[in-house]
């Protein structure tokens, strides 16, 4: 606002004046979306005593005589707004009894939600509006809601010291002593514009343009998903910060030179910066805008909101973050003359970017709430009752009783109560300590007390489930376990053939004896490189049964791909069928040992179970990860680890042996391991579907009916596309439960399932290779989850961590790495040990010897209920526009469109320009989306910068064979497409595949309906 100057009358002939800068931003606001206005100004007054009604009536009517601005309207005039001042006119002041009412006190609350939910119709409504409440003979409570265009907080303490001015005057029949204002609230944005005019503020605005350049907007991880459309519903915390704290941060603030209001910024940004996770924070104040003399005492919009920007990424001390933080408090005071977001009128000048907006607030009043005595009449203005905020968080602090009284308001479309509560005790306890001890560092301030570090760790970690170890403890001993209990059940389906538990247990004996006669023996990998058949579950078995561990060798892979890994897993014997081509690809020194051909030689082997075999310390089996960079890396799993794990899938799945499972995973993907190993533990029935089956939705579907299989278990896409492909119900399917793991759950898909099979268990199972397949279930009960499918809670015996930099617990809602402990860390990467010990890492909070956990790189957080919430990779963050996205906030809008079945959103450069975002969909139904709706229909959604610039309408998701996407093979954003942006976008057809279907995926895609093809949308 105004700098130091004299403010002239302005002239009024035409009967209009411009409007100020902030009233400018104000209107537009309004005219875009009235829900982002900010909430009215709303004061409450309390009267104690003998109130005379009609002489508070006429104060009030005297007020607004004496403030132009509260009886103005902003007219629009050629898309400009202007203010027209109305002539002085009694302020309504209606009376509401409540004296009857079962609670005074709620009746208040109720009058003033009331009141803060009515709009106002800048053109042509009162700006001021004024309600009594008779509470009492004795007691009256004031309620006044003035629209922010023509007040601020600051004006509402003119306005209550000149009402009980002009109330004591009038009651006793005095004339008011009240000096008439120096010049209107008009005048003052005149002599703003004519200041911009002349260039008076260039420097200003050049100062907001390069300091704010490439600043993130703050955001922190809520309890509900972002929309664009947000209400201003609110909630606030009440918290104290006790008299030794406050003179803590007052002898702080003296030994460094600036304000208290300076360290109350550096612990603020300390919570949010950890809170948030982001390197800087961006965080708006009021700045009074008063520093002409003459508006000292006028009522208007003067406050501005400064953007005061904090920098924590090199993880300064408390002490000279502090520094930082009064430094730029000086720096926004002395730049306050003109807001640092341009208005529509008034844009920065140059600016090639967008100006992150404030999500959070830091106030700080310097005097407590009002409080006068008048005879025998006490008026006293009372805190906030009805609660309203623009902003994500707004933190106001104001002096009580030598202390500070503290309100951490906040947005309730976002955040819940107890999380507020959260982060307004990790203020407190930040202050408290770091004013205390200033040389440490920001980030080993704490943000919760050791009593709540000791519970996240003996609850939410895990370890207040332990269950004992039962039975076998190696995979092969479940599946033993299983045949003496019922050797004549169906163990495996696959086609026309069957075997039952005994069948399959001898001739996995004999492969086992086989395999020992030629040399095979403990901790040795043996590859097995098998097309889907009843051999592949032969082949597992007898090579555990031997005492060896497999690694699966994928026939659909690359030979050089194949070659790589069996070296790396030094195998000298391959178990491979005559139709396998690839294998003769392989190095000479391995021995194959085709299962079809070479048959009647294992047969001949003994069918009695070999006597020594694996203990549970063994190693069971080495899986390569698809390594998006550089070669795979095999994963080692001990028997005894996994047997854990599948005893708590079972327990989720509540498998039993009239289940029938399908075994879709190839066996290069860990969830093969439940399909086989978990199910033959349980007594149930693997169905073995063919190649053709898992690549063709309409013969999977035949399979499921026909085999009647109850169970599933699989990544997401490969269901995703099932029931994508069927119409109008499921009708023979007997599905019973359902569980997806390795990728994210489409947000839609669980209401999609519920439709077609109702009663279906849907489980979303979290889980690393590295740490024995499996760590966490969710039991997905809600039709759709905006925010993304929690991972929900750690098996027994399995621990799970969020911890931060320096391996502390986070607190509930505070994100952080996820780390994977207890029975799950599997031995770590075949023959990396200094990749090993990066990733698994001795345990902190066990008090076993050897104990490790395993680095996962997941960022995730703890949500109050207990469940595991992920949030994405750490290494793959997005930045757009100052921005930090996360592409599945953006897929679960998307896949609410009625014409997209699974979106994929992500981030492309173009250019070496800035990094913009691309939309793939496979369609709904027949209609194929157009661009211009999921544009339109995203633009009413999300804000401006998550809206993607490239849509692209794809037939089919590209697949690993594992089932997970394969986002190397999705096409380009640029093919086929002129321009990345435009008001008209039109749908282009992708260019013609040369082969197969046109990708160079890193894995191969499987062939048929998991390929991505189709159109593009360029928007």
């Amino acid at each position: 606002m105004p700098g130091n100057g004299v403010i002239a009358r302005a002239d009024r002939s035409e009967g209009r004046l411009v409007c100020s800068l902030p009233q400018e931003r104000l209107w537009f606001l309004d005219r875009a979306d009235p829900a982002t206005t900010p909430p009215g100004i709303l004061a409450a007054v309390r009267f104690t005593g003998k109130l005379d009604i009609p002489t508070l009536g006429r104060c009030l009517d005297e007020i607004v005589r004496r403030h132009e601005v509260l009886r103005t309207n902003l007219v629009e005039s050629g898309g400009t707004p202007w203010q027209v001042v109305r002539p002085p006119a009694p302020v309504p002041l209606p009376v509401r009894d409540i004296t009857r009412a079962p609670d005074p006190e709620r009746a208040i609350d109720e009058s003033w939600a009331r009141e803060a939910g009515t709009p106002f119709d800048l053109a042509t409504d009162p700006l001021l509006r004024a309600g009594l409440l008779r509470a009492g003979d004795r007691e009256h409570v004031l309620l006044l809601n003035i629209h922010p265009v023509a007040c601020d907080s600051r004006s509402i303490g003119v306005l209550l010291a000149e009402l009980a001015a002009l109330y004591e005057s009038g009651r006793h029949g005095t004339t008011s002593r009240l000096p008439q204002p120096p010049v209107q609230y008009g005048d003052v944005a005149v002599w703003q514009r004519e200041r911009l005019g002349h260039g008076e503020l260039d420097h200003h605005r050049r100062y907001w343009r390069t300091h704010l350049a490439g600043a993130t907007a703050l955001v922190l991880p809520a309890d509900r998903s972002r929309s664009a459309v947000r209400t201003a519903r609110a909630d606030t915390v009440g918290f104290r910060l006790t008299p030794e704290v406050t003179a803590a941060v007052e002898q702080r603030a003296a030994e460094a030179g600036t304000t208290p209001f300076a360290v109350l910024l550096a612990a603020f940004g300390v919570v949010l910066w950890r809170w948030s996770g982001q390197p800087e924070v961006l965080v708006g104040s009021t700045a009074t805008g008063r520093s002409a003399p003459q508006t000292t005492s006028l009522v208007g919009l003067f406050a501005t909101t400064v953007a005061l920007r904090l920098d924590l990424r090199a993880d300064p001390t408390f002490g000279s973050l502090i520094d930082a933080a009064g430094i730029e408090c000086e720096a926004a005071a002395a730049h306050q003359a003109v807001p640092f977001e341009p208005t529509p009128s008034e844009p920065m000048a140059g600016d090639t970017g967008v100006v992150p907006p404030v999500s959070v607030t830091l106030t700080l009043r310097d005097t407590p709430p009002a409080r006068l005595r008048l005879d025998d009449l006490v008026i006293e203005e009372l805190p906030a009752r009805a609660v309203t905020t623009n902003f994500e968080v707004a933190l106001e602090l104001a002096p009580a009783d030598g202390g500070l009284e503290g309100q951490w308001k906040f947005s309730t479309d976002l955040f819940d109560r107890d999380t507020a509560s959260r982060m307004a005790g990790a203020f407190a306890m930040v202050l408290e300590r770091g004013t205390a001890h200033p040389d440490e560092a920001v980030s080993l301030l704490p943000l919760i007390t050791e009593a709540e570090s000791t519970r996240l760790i003996a609850e939410l970690s895990g370890h207040g489930t332990p269950v004992a170890e039962l039975g076998p403890r190696t995979l092969h001993g479940l599946f033993e376990r299983s045949v003496d209990q019922a050797p004549g059940a169906v163990a495996v389906v696959c086609g026309e053939r069957t075997l039952t538990y005994r069948e399959l247990d001898e001739r996995a004996n004999r492969l086992a004896h086989f395999l020992r006669a030629n040399g095979v023996g403990a901790e040795q990998l043996v590859g097995i490189c098998l097309p889907r058949s009843e051999l592949m579950i032969i082949a597992t078995l007898g090579v555990l049964k031997a005492g060896a561990a497999y690694v699966p060798l994928d026939p659909g892979y690359p030979p050089a791909r194949l070659n790589y890994m069996a070296r790396d897993a030094e195998a000298t014997v391959v178990l491979t069928h005559s139709s396998v081509t690839v294998a003769e690809q392989l190095d000479a020194d391995i021995r194959f040992v085709r299962l079809d051909t070479e048959w009647a030689t294992i047969a001949a082997s003994p069918a009695e179970r070999l006597a020594a075999g694996a203990e549970g310390t063994g190693l069971a089996y080495v899986i390569h990860t698809s390594g998006t960079s550089g070669p795979p890396k095999g994963s080692a799993n001990e028997h005894a680890k996994v047997v854990n794990t599948l005893h708590g899938v079972n327990e989720v799945y509540e498998l039993t042996p009239a289940d029938r499972m399908l075994a879709i995973s190839s066996l290069s993907y860990d969830m093969s391991v439940y399909e086989v190993f978990g199910t033959l533990a349980a007594g149930a029935a693997v169905i073995v579907p063919s190649d053709a089956e898992t690549i063709d939705p309409g013969r999977l579907l035949d399979l499921l009916v026909g085999q009647q299989v109850t169970a599933w278990s699989s990544a997401p896409a490969l269901l995703d596309a099932l029931v994508t492909h069927t119409r109008g119900g499921m009708p023979g399917v007997r599905l019973r439960v359902v569980g997806l793991g390795g990728d994210r759950m489409p947000p839609a898909l669980p209401g999609r399932l519920f439709e077609l099979i109702p009663g279906v268990r849907l489980l979303n199972l979290a889980g690393m290779t590295e740490s024995s397949y499996c760590s966490l279930a969710y039991r997905v009960t809600h039709r759709s989850y905006p925010g993304g499918v929690p991972w929900g809670r750690p098996y027994p015996n399995q621990r799970v961590y969020i911890l931060d930099r320096h391996g502390r617990p986070t607190p509930i809602g505070v994100p952080g790495e996820l780390f994977i402990g207890g029975a799950g860390p599997g031995r770590g990467y075949w023959r990396r040990p200094r990749l090993t010990a990066q990733r698994f890492l001795p345990d902190p909070f066990s008090t076993e010897p050897g104990s490790r956990v395993y680095a996962t790189g997941d960022h995730a957080r703890f949500r109050a209920n207990g469940d595991v919430e992920f949030l994405g990779r750490l290494d793959k963050q997005i930045k757009i526009r100052g921005f930090r996205i996360e592409p599945g906030e953006i897929e679960a809008e998307l896949s609410t469109h009625a014409s997209v079945n699974e979106p994929v959103v992500i981030a492309f450069d173009e250019d070496l320009g800035e990094p913009k975002l691309a939309a793939y969909v496979t369609p709904r139904g027949e209609k194929r989306p157009t661009a211009a709706e999921l544009r339109a229909y995203l633009t009413a959604l999300l804000p401006a910068h998550m809206v993607p610039s490239v849509y692209l309408v794809l037939d089919r998701l590209p697949l690993l064979p594992s089932g997970k996407l394969d986002r190397a093979a999705l096409p380009s954003p640029t093919t086929g497409r002129t321009a990345l942006s435009g008001m008209s976008p039109t749908v282009l057809r992708a260019a013609e595949p040369q082969t197969g279907n046109g990708f160079a995926p890193r894995e191969p895609a499987r062939p048929g309906w998991h390929r991505g093809a189709g159109t593009t949308a360029g928007a």
